[in-house]
């Protein structure tokens, strides 16, 4: 069952001009360290990895619909890449908690996540998904 679909675009460019004018204090509030020590890793820094994890984490806001509330923080969703590069959101504190209330019981969660880009533009799609599980 279909919990939630969000979807993100943004412009590289915006993300840009947010990081110039508020530097760390932008970054500390809304990436986890190992976003911006992928990001900074991979650029000084690369705004296309932290606009890519920005439209990740507002689509999955999207899916929830909730937004920044509800005791969600922006740190509560991660994204990581797998070994073979496919993004992945890990999600913890408040909004791991809210999921839980609004899965059905005996189901499991599975967040499904897509970025593109076609620089300016990246575009996130997150699904939320309940699978139900069989009985024993």
């Amino acid at each position: 069952m279909i919990i939630g679909l969000g979807s993100d675009i943004v412009s590289t460019v915006r993300i840009g001009k947010i990081i110039e004018k508020f530097g760390a204090r932008f970054e500390d509030r809304v990436f986890s360290d190992s976003e911006r020590e992928l990001a900074w890793k991979r650029g000084s820094p690369c705004i296309r990895t932290f606009s890519s994890r920005w439209a990740s984490k507002e689509a999955f806001l999207k899916a929830l619909g909730t937004g920044i509330s509800k005791g969600i923080s922006w740190k509560d969703i991660i994204v990581k890449n797998l070994p073979s590069g496919k993004p992945v959101l890990l999600i913890n504190g408040g909004a791991a908690d809210y999921l839980d209330r609004i899965i059905p019981n005996g189901s499991e969660t599975v967040v499904h996540l897509t970025i593109s880009d076609e620089i300016p533009w990246v575009n996130a799609v997150v699904i939320i998904e309940a699978i139900r599980l069989l009985p024993k």
